[in-house]
C-alpha cells in the first residue's frame, strides 16, 4: 500500500530534522529523506517524486541549486522549501521564479504540515490530468503566497513606524519652542550668516514637523488598510467623513520640492473653508498626492519655465469637485484613452498602477473621475465626491 502512494522527498542536513518527519508524517505520507542535495537528484532520476520538501541552507548544494535543477529536470513535481522569516529574500527570489510554490515556517506544526502536503499531493495529481488546470492553481498559489510573506512584512513595518511617529512627536513639542530659542540666539556669539540662517530652520520647523507626522500617519493608515485586506468589512463603520482642505495644502506640500525641481509652481483656487466629504483622509490623500505628482512632473517633462499645477475646488449640488490641472506636456487622444489602465505608464520609472488606484479608491467612494488633456497644453484630471450630510 505504501508503495502506491506518492512520494515526498524531504532533503535536510540535520538528522534530527529527518527523523522528526519521518516520524511525524510517515503515517499519513510515503516519505523518504536524505540529507543531501545530489541524493536528492538521485532520488528524483530514478522515482517519480510528487514532492520535493528542501531546507535552504545547506552545505555543498544549497536549496535553491537544488530547486533549480529540480524544476528543470522534473517540472510536475511541486516544490516546497523549509525556512524561517530571516530567509524571506531567496524566499521571495524562489517563488517569483516559479522555483517553488509554498514556503514552511520553522519551526513547523503538524497539523498544519499535513495540510500543505494533502494540497501538495492534489496539485500533482492535478498535473497528471490537465496541464492547463495545473498552471492555473501555480499561478494561484504563488500570488497567495506572496500576498502572506507581505502581510508579514506589513506587520513587521508596525514597529518602527511608530518609533517614527513618536520622534515627529517629540520635533513638534521642539518646535513650540522655537520662538524662545530665537530670541536666545540673540546672545550666542555667530555670525551674521549662521545667526540667519539657524533662525530660517526655527521658523521651519512647526511647518516641517506638521507634515512629518502628518505623512507619517498616513502611511500607518496605509499599513492599517494593507493589513484589513483579507477581513471583512463591516458595512455600518465603513463610511468616513474627511475635510479635504488640510489634505490639499498636505499634498501641496508633499510634492513641493518636486514642482521646485521641475521650476513648476502649486496653487489652490477656491474657497477658504471646503465642505466635508464622504471618503477618508488616507484614501484621498493617496488621490491627491499622485495627481499633484502626476501633473508635477508632466511640467518637468515640457521642460519650459514658470509651469503651474494648480488644485482648484468648487461645490456644486451636494457635490466637491476637485480639478487637478497642470500646463505640462499633455497626452494624445491614444494615450489618453489607456491612462488608468493597471501598468500602463509613459515613465520608464513608473508602475502604471498610480491612476488606477485612484480611479478605484473615489468609485469606491461614491465619487466620479474624469482625465482631460491636450498635447502641449497639459492635463485637467477632474474628482467629484459626495458632501457628508
Amino acid at each position: 500500500m505504501s508503495e502506491g502512494r506518492p512520494l515526498v522527498l524531504y532533503v535536510d542536513d540535520e538528522r534530527a530534522n529527518r527523523i522528526v518527519f519521518e516520524q511525524s508524517l510517515g503515517t499519513e505520507f510515503r516519505i523518504q529523506a536524505v540529507p543531501d542535495g545530489p541524493s536528492a537528484l538521485a532520488v528524483l532520476d530514478r522515482e517519480e517524486v510528487a514532492v520535493l520538501v528542501t531546507d535552504m541552507r545547506m552545505p555543498g548544494m544549497s536549496g535553491e541549486e537544488l530547486l533549480r535543477i529540480a524544476k528543470e529536470r522534473k517540472p510536475a513535481t511541486i516544490r516546497m522549501v523549509v525556512t524561517a522569516y530571516a530567509d524571506v529574500e531567496p524566499i521571495l527570489r524562489a517563488i517569483n521564479e516559479g522555483l517553488v510554490a509554498r514556503y514552511i515556517i520553522k519551526p513547523w506544526l503538524r497539523p498544519e504540515l499535513v495540510q500543505v502536503l494533502r494540497w501538495a499531493i492534489e496539485a500533482w495529481t492535478f498535473s497528471r490530468n490537465s496541464l492547463a488546470l495545473y498552471s492555473r492553481l501555480m499561478e494561484t498559489e504563488r500570488l497567495a503566497t506572496l500576498g502572506s510573506i507581505a502581510g508579514a512584512l506589513v506587520h513587521d513595518l508596525k514597529q518602527p513606524l511608530m518609533s517614527l511617529l513618536c520622534n515627529a512627536e517629540l520635533l513638534r513639542e521642539l518646535a513650540k519652542s522655537s520662538e524662545t530659542l530665537e530670541r536666545a540666539l540673540a546672545h550666542v556669539p555667530l555670525t551674521v550668516d549662521e545667526r540667519e540662517r539657524l533662525i530660517e530652520l526655527l521658523r521651519d520647523l512647526d511647518s516641517v514637523t506638521s507634515d512629518l507626522r502628518t505623512s507619517t500617519l498616513h502611511l500607518s493608515s496605509l499599513i492599517d488598510g494593507l493589513r484589513e485586506l483579507g477581513k471583512p468589512r463591516d458595512k455600518a463603520t465603513g463610511t468616513h467623513v474627511t475635510d479635504p482642505l488640510p489634505i490639499v495644502r498636505h499634498a501641496m506640500a508633499v510634492c513641493q520640492e518636486l514642482a521646485i525641481k521641475g521650476h513648476a509652481s502649486i496653487l489652490y483656487e477656491g474657497p477658504t473653508a471646503l465642505p466635508r466629504v464622504q471618503m477618508s483622509a488616507t484614501e484621498l490623500t493617496q488621490v491627491l498626492i499622485n495627481l499633484v505628482q502626476n501633473g508635477a512632473q508632466a511640467v518637468a517633462a515640457r521642460g519650459a519655465p514658470q509651469g503651474t499645477v494648480s488644485i482648484v475646488a468648487r461645490t456644486e449640488q451636494n457635490m466637491l469637485e476637485l480639478c487637478v490641472r497642470d500646463d505640462g506636456v499633455g497626452m494624445p487622444p491614444e494615450v489618453l484613452g489607456r491612462v488608468g489602465t493597471p501598468f500602463f505608464t509613459t515613465r520608464a520609472e513608473g508602475t502604471g498602477l498610480g491612476l488606477a488606484q485612484c480611479q478605484r479608491l473615489v468609485g469606491s467612494a461614491g465619487g466620479r473621475f474624469r482625465i482631460e488633456s491636450e498635447p502641449g497644453r497639459g492635463t485637467t484630471v477632474t474628482i467629484v465626491l459626495p458632501v457628508a450630510a
